[in-house]
């Protein structure tokens, strides 16, 4: 592979060279996803839940495994066969893939981290506020009645995906090969923009769309910044696995 001057390799491709998505494209790619994955947590708990199972195990589980997932990372190798990668090379599809040393770790995520948590909890008033004003939630009548065996299964099956599994496959979708390609039309809103869709395509939290438009600009600019998605996917794991907690300490202190 040959080495540009700048010590970027020639095969690596940056957001000024690729081609951005229409604005209905980009529209469509952003939120299709979560269309899909809330069409099928509704018909997965109208069909397969019952009161003896936790809800979790459709939209935390099999909705991940069958929907979300294949989804995001299905289109992303659909492209890269066509554009004739090797294996599971995703070169030219993720864009923002740059190495990141170890040590700029311990700088870019805690950059990350460190503003999300104050906007989040700046915004938990007018979140909840929200929730309330808002009345719905998908999950409100899909409650489990009494103790289920398969319920720490069930909760580690979700940690693994919803704090991990996702994540990754987030950013390899949303930053990695969806953020370089914003339309031209949005001009230096671009970040805002993205971060506004990827706060809408949560279909299943509508209240927290303010919060999240806000509250995952820094990761976004992070990205920018460091032409990876590496960063940002460890920062959306800690973020994602933290909201487990409560769940954890609950499921250890049952008898």
């Amino acid at each position: 592979m040959k080495t540009l001057a700048s010590g970027r390799p020639d095969s690596v491709l940056t957001s000024s060279e690729v081609e951005p998505h229409s604005l209905g494209k980009c529209l469509f790619l952003h939120l299709a996803p979560g269309i899909a994955n809330i069409a099928a947590i509704l018909l997965g708990l109208a069909t397969f839940w019952n009161p003896s199972l936790p809800p979790e195990l459709i939209f935390g589980v099999f909705t991940n495994v069958f929907v979300l997932i294949p989804v995001q990372l299905g289109y992303l190798y659909y492209l890269a066969k066509k554009r004739h990668n090797p294996g599971w090379s995703l070169e030219g599809i993720v864009v923002y893939d740059q190495p990141v040393s170890w040590s700029r770790y311990f700088i870019w995520v805690p950059a990350i981290l460190v503003p999300t948590a104050i906007i989040f909890a700046a915004f938990e008033p007018i979140t909840l506020w929200l929730e309330t004003f808002v009345g719905f939630s998908v999950f409100a009548k899909y409650q489990m009645s009494g103790v289920s065996e398969v319920a720490g299964i069930v909760l580690f099956a979700h940690i693994v995906l919803t704090g991990i599994l996702v994540p990754i496959t987030e950013e390899l979708y949303f930053r990695g090969y969806l953020l370089p390609r914003m339309p031209s039309q949005f001009g230096r809103l671009k970040p805002a923009a993205h971060s506004l869709l990827f706060a809408i395509y949560h279909f299943d939290t509508p209240w927290m769309i303010p919060v999240r438009t806000l509250g995952i600009l820094p990761l976004i600019y992070t990205t920018f910044h460091t032409h990876s998605v590496r960063p940002g996917t460890v920062a959306h794991c800690l973020v994602n696995l933290a909201n487990f907690s409560d769940s954890i300490s609950r499921r250890i202190g049952t008898p």
